[in-house]
């Protein structure tokens, strides 16, 4: 259904209201108004499940404290969807205030989609109008392949709309709705929150969007080749110079088994191709709902959030953004350091937000018979951590692993989940409230 453009504008000013109405009213025939008005910055958004809300069924964001716009048809641009995909995309007459509330399947969601662009507008306050244009064309449940440009044959025949047809779909509309209404327009970003579908469905290799036989090795190239294609269908549209990022968080949702293979792997996506897939950051610290594999509104609306820090570290002020992150590690005796890029030190062992799994999540392994157990984990500056071990490795294949341990049958989050207690002091205030300091990513790195 098609929401009213005047239940919805009441958070913008008269000027702003104005502008909308005339990107919902310009007909071909009429001459473009000059591109003076304040820019429309677009982030589209893709993955799986929960980058639709599925759980978060709890609406939070009712109204827009900001400028930030949605198309008249919704955050999500999908309908008729079920558990393969969705039939129907919605063409918007216009842009209007963001809110939630849409429908992917039955039940009105929160998506991350306020939390990203509200958290902006508060981070921009002081600076030079910054209006973001935020649309969801996820699909639950569904694989890479099926996601990414040309999508998957056990979609097709069914009826289905392709997702990254989707996305071409939003930008063009956004484009011309902007443009109608006087304002330049731009994609800033790509969102992704997904993985859990490849966890358990490695279906790589896989020949290239382009066609190149079995050039995707494994879900990092995935990430890569995902990225190119955003910013270059982006660049066709557009004819804009700026880059195209792939905002990417990194997964902490599986029970199956101990390990998983995407969280290293989105981490290794953001270390091959710096600048171009962005891992923002764990999401092990934020809550889960009772089904043990979907965030909470408050889970959504709180990684919106980290999501948006990333984003105007690289948008606004052009600068790379590094999540807490291993640099090195190295070993004397039975002492392990590691040194991490640090957002905003000092580092800190938190306790209190998540709960100690043992060793801080930290966890030591290798090929001997008789592998040393870790005595102790303490701060070794604002950037470095210090882990004695209970006697000096000599077994070959030494690993030092962290926040990666999950316990089958048990839920994720701070809790229970695989996670780690590691953290900044970033002190980046929050939209809704709360702590957005950075916790340590996953990892799993060989210890010369």
């Amino acid at each position: 259904m098609r929401r009213s453009l005047d239940v919805r504008t009441h958070a913008l000013g008269s000027a702003a209201v104005f502008a909308l109405v005339v990107a919902a009213c310009s007909s071909s025939g009429d001459e473009a108004p000059p591109l003076t008005g304040p820019t429309v910055n677009h982030v589209l958004s893709t993955g799986q499940s929960n980058s639709i809300g599925f759980a978060a069924r709890a609406v939070l964001s009712v109204e827009q404290p900001y400028d930030n716009l949605m198309f008249d048809t919704g955050v999500i641009v999908a309908k008729s969807c079920d558990a393969e995909g969705c039939r129907e995309y919605e063409e918007p007459t216009a842009l209007v205030p963001l809110v939630e509330g849409d429908r992917y399947f039955d039940d009105p969601v929160e998506t991350m989609s306020s939390g990203l662009a509200n958290e902006v507008g508060l981070l921009t306050t002081e600076r030079e109008r910054h209006d973001v244009l935020v649309t969801v064309h996820g699909r639950s449940g569904n694989i890479y392949e099926c996601l990414r440009k040309g999508g998957c044959a056990f979609q097709d025949g069914k009826g289905y709309v392709k997702a990254f047809d989707d996305a071409l779909r939003e930008m063009k509309d956004a484009h011309r709705l902007a443009n109608a209404a006087g304002r330049p327009y731009v994609v800033r970003a790509v969102t992704a929150i997904h993985g859990e579908s490849d966890h358990y469905d490695d279906d790589f290799p896989l020949d290239g969007s382009d066609g190149a036989r079995a050039a995707l090795a494994t879900y990092a190239d995935a990430l890569v080749e995902w990225q190119r294609d955003y910013e270059s269908a982006a660049r066709d549209e557009t004819k804009q110079s700026e880059g195209v990022p792939l905002l990417v968080s990194q997964m902490a949702n599986w029970n199956d088994r101990p390990y998983s293979a995407i969280p290293l792997l989105q981490l290794d996506a953001h270390v091959r191709a710096p600048g171009k897939v962005v891992l923002i950051g764990p999401t092990y610290m934020l809550p889960f709902a009772d089904d043990c594999i979907h965030y909470t509104s408050e889970g959504e609306r709180r990684l919106g959030e980290y999501f948006a820090k990333a984003y105007t570290k690289i948008v606004l002020d052009k600068e790379a953004w590094e999540p807490l992150r291993p640099t090195s590690v190295t070993l004397a005796d039975r002492a392990i350091t590691v040194r991490f890029a640090v957002p905003s030190p000092p580092l800190v062992l938190d306790t209190e937000s998540v709960t100690d799994p043992g060793a801080y999540g930290f966890e030591y392994a290798d090929d001997g018979p008789d592998t040393p157990f870790i005595e102790s984990v303490a701060l070794a500056g604002d950037d470095a951590v210090t882990i004695t071990l209970s006697a000096a490795p000599t077994a070959r294949n030494r690993r030092l692993r962290y926040a990666l341990r999950a316990t089958p049958q048990t839920c994720p989050g701070p809790t229970t989940g695989p996670r780690g207690n590691l953290r900044d002091s970033d002190a980046t205030p929050s939209q809704s409230g709360g702590s957005l300091a950075n916790w340590a990513v996953s990892f799993d790195a060989p210890i010369p």
